[in-house]
């Protein structure tokens, strides 16, 4: 074997432990031993006083998960903020999610206003950010978020 190709598969052998690693270190959850499936009417929902949070891997009560948040038709929040960033994605419904203070501009990638977003829509909140959601027209809201921290609601002290 030529001294190069040697040195070269000697270099990618060393690296193989890091190479398998790392897709566990980029997917810190779900950890779970198994695969596993959970029909919709078997995720079991915490009402928060109105909307409803139905947690389906981590602990939303004090670290990371994954959550479907159901909110009612005509739902507004007070303005309020989270403790950490989340991701959320649209599954059902017309949702609204923007900072205080925003005005109204059209729709785009880096837009914080009042942006409808329909089923299969992203977006980021920023944590420590106040905002407000809405769940717009005729049917319920259904957002799928996960979030590194424990879910909180904070009002700003007035």
């Amino acid at each position: 074997m030529p001294m190069v190709r040697k040195a070269a598969l000697l270099t990618t052998l060393a690296a193989l432990p890091a190479l398998l690693a790392a897709p566990a270190l980029l997917a810190q959850q779900p950890r779970a031993p198994r695969s596993l499936n959970l029909p919709a009417d078997q995720v079991k929902y915490r009402d928060l006083g109105g909307p409803q949070l139905g947690t389906v891997w981590g602990k939303a009560s004090s670290g990371p998960h994954g959550s479907f948040l159901r909110l009612p038709r005509g739902f507004v929040s007070p303005a309020h903020l989270h403790s950490g960033d989340y991701y959320g994605v649209i599954v059902e419904g017309s949702v609204v999610n923007a900072e205080v203070g925003q005005a109204a501009v059209a729709p785009g990638p880096t837009s914080y206003a009042e942006v409808v977003l329909g089923p299969g829509s992203y977006y980021f909140q920023k944590g420590r950010i106040n905002h407000i959601t809405k769940c717009l027209g005729n049917t319920d809201c259904l957002i799928y978020i996960s979030q590194s921290t424990g879910f909180d609601f904070i009002t700003p002290k007035q």
